[in-house]
């Protein structure tokens, strides 16, 4: 495999997803896999829940035998998993590189003002995220959550955001280093790197149209939740039915659940289309001859309408059922 444009690095699916969606001609990859053709390789690493020292470990052995002068790691908008660690094993690989950590994500309420990540104007350890059953968040100073994890603060640079502006400055600022770059943050910096360097993805003219679903809520987040109860108040006709792979069509909510949907259909390659709403990238894959779509957000994403605003957009026949695995 030649020398790639960008290697993006994530810690969940969803994330990885997230990222492909921002660059044009990029593949998500679920396993190892040489001689991939696209410029963009974003690889899922699965590493949120795993130990810090697991964690960095495995970060380092899906980056080996790939070069590229930019990498990006995508973070979580919350400040959950092994960022200080996985940052660590970063500094490591690229001694003579500063990660450049763009935390704020303002399109959905992320922002970090004084070194502090918000969320909707709220301390991020003050939200429902400190209840995580996973990775609850206790702590909102970012530089503290990477000093828990041994990172080396002096070559990290954390940068304040609060609008997209403030997000494509520090992108423009980080591919001003010099190379190899390394850049971390949630997808809007990823949206910021593809736009500075040109390669930024076009949302279709015309996305998937759905005539056979099935929605997965996997996450305990409320967000989720409430996504879901809308739709079933809101008329949405639901059938019951836990067979994903009969399907084409797959709408799952959390990043560990879509991650084990897809073992079960062979670790497919990824191709984002784009994000359909902010935060929910749609991606193609094949499957046993079939194409088949996936749709996916992280758990904490979106307004309680999210899944009517789909069902608007992607579905064929008003009467046509989704399932809901919920």
């Amino acid at each position: 495999m030649g020398r790639l444009q960008v290697l993006a690095l994530a810690d969940d699916l969803t994330g990885a997803l997230e990222a492909g969606a921002r660059f044009r001609d990029s593949a998500v990859l679920l396993k190892s896999q040489a001689d991939r053709a696209e410029s963009v390789l974003v690889l899922d690493t699965e590493s949120r829940h795993l130990a810090p020292d697991v964690a960095a470990f495995r970060l380092l052995g899906a980056m080996e035998n790939l070069v590229s002068d930019i990498v990006y790691k995508k973070t979580d908008s919350t400040l959950r998993g092994n960022i200080g660690a996985e940052f660590k094993a970063l500094l490591g690989a690229y001694p003579e590189s500063v990660i450049c950590y763009v935390p704020a994500y303002p399109e959905l309420g992320r922002t970090v003002r004084s070194g502090v990540l918000l969320v909707d104007g709220v301390p991020v350890h003050l939200t429902s995220f400190a209840r995580d059953p996973l990775n609850p968040v206790t702590e909102s100073h970012v530089w503290k959550v990477l000093a828990a994890q041994g990172c080396d603060l002096e070559r990290i640079r954390i940068f304040d955001g609060e609008t997209p502006e403030d997000v494509r400055a520090a992108a423009d600022e980080a591919l001003s280093a010099t190379r190899p770059v390394v850049a971390a943050g949630p997808a809007a910096l990823a949206g910021a790197l593809a736009q500075a360097l040109g390669i930024v993805s076009k949302a279709p003219e015309r996305w998937p149209q759905i005539s056979d679903c099935v929605v997965i809520n996997g996450s305990a987040h409320p967000a989720s939740s409430a996504q879901v109860e809308m739709a079933r108040q809101q008329g949405i006709p639901w059938a019951f039915d836990r067979a994903a792979g009969a399907h084409d069509t797959l709408i799952i909510f959390g990043g560990d659940t879509a991650r084990g949907v897809l073992h079960r259909l062979d670790d497919p390659v990824l191709h984002p289309l784009g994000e359909i709403l902010p935060g929910v990238p749609v991606s193609l894959f094949e499957h046993e001859g079939r194409r088949r779509v996936l749709i996916s957000k992280a758990g904490g994403y979106g307004a309680p309408d999210l899944l009517l605003r789909l069902y608007a957009r992607l579905c064929q026949t008003e009467k046509e059922p989704w399932n809901c695995s919920a």
